[in-house]
């Protein structure tokens, strides 16, 4: 069963700033940026177990799970499985404060 793929309402705008900064550098990568980042997606809909789980102190993070996003490996997806669907809550650089940005994401 392929899962539907939900995004947290800030991934929008995690997007959109990846790839504002990618088309700095080339109108090409951006593009290839978000190929690969719904390829992404959908990869992980239909093997939800990708990635390395992820373990944080605040219970509502619990079974949060990290998965590259292909071509970029610094790029990470941050999302939770479900029977149903697959969560995306965060898909962001890798150097960022992953804590920081998460707290806020998880109901």
């Amino acid at each position: 069963m392929i899962r539907r793929v939900i995004l947290r309402p800030q991934v929008p705008d995690d997007l959109h700033s990846i790839v504002s900064g990618l088309e700095k550098s080339s109108v090409s990568i951006a593009d290839r940026f978000v190929e690969a980042v719904f390829a992404a997606f959908d990869d992980l809909a239909e093997m939800p177990g990708k990635g390395s789980p992820k373990h944080f102190r605040l219970p509502r993070l619990a079974g949060l799970r990290s998965w590259w996003v292909p071509g970029f490996p610094k790029h990470l997806i941050y999302y939770r499985a479900t029977d149903e669907a697959i969560i995306i809550y965060a898909v962001i650089h890798g150097a960022r404060d992953v804590r920081a940005v998460l707290k806020d994401r998880a109901p």
